[in-house]
């Protein structure tokens, strides 16, 4: 820690030295490519979820409710049924895996870039003040 304290406050005194500013840092909300933040990309898929978690219980209840002679002359119809659900939600799971990959990967590119830009302003420091510069 006390080899980077030089460091961390030269960073933190001269902004100027990197090409992102500190308020960039504080936006930690990401927008992706066509301008859509997490939330409104995910609230939809959350709206779409919870409707079709309404209408699966719905389904399911008049399943429970049907005398099991019903159940059992209409099994192929009921076993259809459910089995939309299920390949349904499969789906909206990999919706939902999707969108956390994309968000995901956003927030490591952002972190790659401060750190690139930390990186520049520290080899700008080190030539600055004449300090050996690593190979790495």
């Amino acid at each position: 820690m006390g080899a980077l304290f030089p460091y961390v406050i030269a960073f933190i005194r001269f902004p100027t030295l990197t090409p992102r500013s500190l308020k960039d840092i504080e936006n930690n909300k990401l927008v992706s490519p066509g301008g859509a933040r997490i939330e409104d990309r995910l609230r939809s898929l959350v709206d779409r979820t919870a409707e079709d978690i309404k209408v699966c219980s719905n389904v399911c209840d008049a399943y429970m409710k049907k005398r099991p002679l019903a159940k059992v002359l209409l099994s192929s119809i009921w076993d259809a049924k459910l089995l939309e659900f299920v390949q349904l939600f499969a789906t909206r799971c990999q919706e939902f895996k999707f969108e956390l990959t994309v968000h995901t990967g956003q927030g490591i590119d952002k972190e790659s870039a401060k750190l690139e830009a930390i990186g520049e302003a520290t080899r700008a420091l080190n030539e600055q003040f004449g300090y050996p510069i690593p190979l790495s």
